[in-house]
């Protein structure tokens, strides 16, 4: 039964058009992953275990290769959580471009 509630929320997360995080320090989104299919999104929100503090943010959004949909973590405060250079887990589309998907060190330079 908890998974099924789980899915309901999750679903209604993964049905906002929201891009991926602009500025995922600012938002405090950590932890957040790419799917290019919603089973796979839901799949992956299964393993997702959040603290009473952080709830689990996402949306559907395209690029140029087409649709997809992305999970992460919104933390209350980025400073308890830990490392800021490490808010990331992984970006599938181009690990290699830190100022590009990744938006990972350099991005605001």
């Amino acid at each position: 039964m908890q998974i099924l509630n789980q899915d309901v929320q999750i679903n209604e997360v993964l049905a906002q058009p929201i891009s991926l995080p602009e500025d995922p320090q600012k938002e405090r989104i950590v932890l957040w992953k790419v799917f290019r299919s919603k089973d796979a999104a839901l799949e992956y929100a299964h393993h997702i275990l959040l603290e009473p503090t952080q709830r689990i943010v996402g949306g559907y959004w395209t690029d140029s290769a087409g649709g997809f949909f992305w999970l992460g973590v919104e933390v209350e405060d980025l400073e308890k959580w830990g490392n800021t250079q490490a808010i990331q887990l992984t970006d599938p589309f181009d690990s290699n471009d830190p100022v590009g998907q990744g938006r990972g060190p350099g991005s605001d330079e």
